[in-house]
């Protein structure tokens, strides 16, 4: 498994753990100052990087919301149903 791509049924806040990183959120139209507004998740990209798993969060134009980054496959699965109530069967 290289990459899973979840759609989410309907937008959903990212937890407070996602960090965006501010080379991904230039020119981000959420907000400026020190408490941007955080980002609608819509879309979940697993992906494994360097032997640890990544989980991106997208919103609904394809933008970056923020990741985490996981040492297992497993955890990350486990974050996804802990944040998102998704879960993954494989």
């Amino acid at each position: 498994m290289a990459k899973v791509v979840i759609q989410l049924p309907k937008p959903i806040p990212a937890s407070n753990d996602c960090l965006p990183h501010a080379a991904m959120n230039l020119g981000s139209p959420r907000s400026s100052g020190t408490r941007p507004i955080a980002g609608m998740v819509r879309t979940l990209v697993l992906e494994e990087q360097l032997g640890n798993w990544i989980l991106y969060r997208l919103d609904d134009r394809g933008g970056f919301v923020g990741d985490t980054w996981h040492g297992s496959r497993e955890d990350a699965i486990w974050q996804i149903g802990r944040e998102f109530g998704v879960v993954l069967d494989f």
